[in-house]
């Protein structure tokens, strides 16, 4: 799941598109958590840091917070 963000934040700063960018690949991370067979609690939380560090505004908290998620899922 870690790789997939990063993947999506990668492809944000290229700018492929010019409207809505962000939001694009976004949804393909928040998509993604959705998948997740996880309490509704977790992917709440999961979704937000996820936008957030694929929108490139993640603290280097959110991100570990985020990297940490990602390990528990085995």
């Amino acid at each position: 799941m870690d790789e997939l963000v990063e993947l999506c934040r990668k492809c944000h700063r290229l700018a492929p598109f010019t409207n809505y960018n962000g939001n694009t690949f976004s949804a393909i991370a928040r998509a993604m958590i959705e998948g997740l067979d996880i309490p509704i609690e977790q992917a709440v939380i999961a979704r937000s840091l996820a936008s957030h560090i694929v929108a490139g505004v993640a603290s280097d908290e959110e991100v570990r917070a985020f990297k940490e998620f990602c390990a528990s899922l085995g």
